[in-house]
């Protein structure tokens, strides 16, 4: 996450710079101002997009905020101004109620489909809770908990369990009344604690998410792990090599060593075809899914 807000656009573009080019990244979430009401002299966030597009080595989606459409009605409109100047995606704040959620889809995927144009992939982020202190930070953050489901899940004898339980039902019920959308839809999971067993939730939710999002394509797939002996080391300096390109090579690596290696190893998931045939398939790599952590934050690729 970035928030543009410098003192000048050649400091904004200082920090692209170094951000790309000495720690290897290519892709950024950009933020704007705290309040509209205030003039800065830095870029806006329209200005830093436009840069960003301009500039070719760098790509940037932004913060879609469901309640936001739910209180103002035009969420939708934002989301459509901030890709005419450049944004590839959305990505939510946690969500802990479904229906903001899938008002907020249907009306981007309607409006898109008025104005001929192809919606953006929408990123959803989920975040475990499994304690009181967690669900007040939480809020603090502003998302939005209905104090119905802060009951059930404080309330829980496993909390943390009962969290990921609630977090399932509504990525189910936003999958069930947004198929029709158009929306490409997205996972990421947030630890926001130190709290071990939110730590290990937060592993645990991203593979229940995936699979439930995977499910409802309809059709067959595989994940396909790859277990790294060390660490991958960020090269000092990337210039014409993202860091994309960087982790395909790492792993392409890993696939030719693996036989020489005893700590490379790889194992292919097992899925039954979810066809009207009886026997277990295993399934070529149909989707290769990257799971990455970084600072607690998982992603699908």
């Amino acid at each position: 996450y970035k928030c543009v807000v410098e003192n000048s656009m050649e400091e904004f573009d200082q920090w692209l710079d170094s951000s790309i080019h000495k720690y290897g990244h290519t892709a950024f979430n950009f933020v704007g101002a705290a309040s509209s009401s205030v003039q800065y002299a830095g870029p806006t966030l329209q200005s830093a997009g436009l840069r960003s597009v301009e500039r070719g080595d760098c790509k940037f989606g932004c913060v879609t905020i469901p309640e936001r459409h739910t209180k103002k009605g035009n969420e939708d409109e934002n989301m459509i101004r901030k890709s005419e100047f450049g944004a590839e995606w959305f990505i939510t704040q946690g969500i802990f109620a479904a229906g903001p959620l899938v008002t907020m889809l249907n009306s981007y995927g309607d409006k898109c489909k008025q104005r001929g144009m192809v919606p953006k992939k929408v990123v959803l982020t989920f975040a475990p809770c499994g304690r009181a202190k967690t669900m007040t930070f939480i809020k603090w953050l502003g998302m939005h908990v209905p104090e119905e489901v802060q009951q059930r899940i404080l309330t829980a004898e496993n909390p943390v369990k009962e969290s990921m339980d609630v977090l399932c039902e509504i990525l189910k019920e936003v999958l069930l009344h947004t198929g029709g959308s158009g929306v490409p839809l997205g996972i990421n999971v947030e630890s926001l604690s130190i709290f071990k067993e939110e730590i290990d939730g937060a592993h645990e939710l991203f593979q229940k998410l995936q699979a439930i999002l995977l499910n409802s394509t309809g059709s067959p797939w595989s994940v396909r792990w790859f277990y790294v002996s060390r660490p991958l080391r960020r090269a000092e300096s990337i210039d014409e090599t993202h860091a994309a390109d960087a982790l395909v090579k790492a792993l392409a690596q890993v696939e030719a060593h693996k036989h020489a290696e005893e700590a490379a190893k790889q194992s292919t998931t097992v899925a039954r075809c979810p066809s009207s045939c009886s026997t277990s398939c295993v399934l070529a790599a149909t989707a290769l899914v990257a799971l990455s952590f970084v600072a607690g934050r998982y992603s699908t690729k």
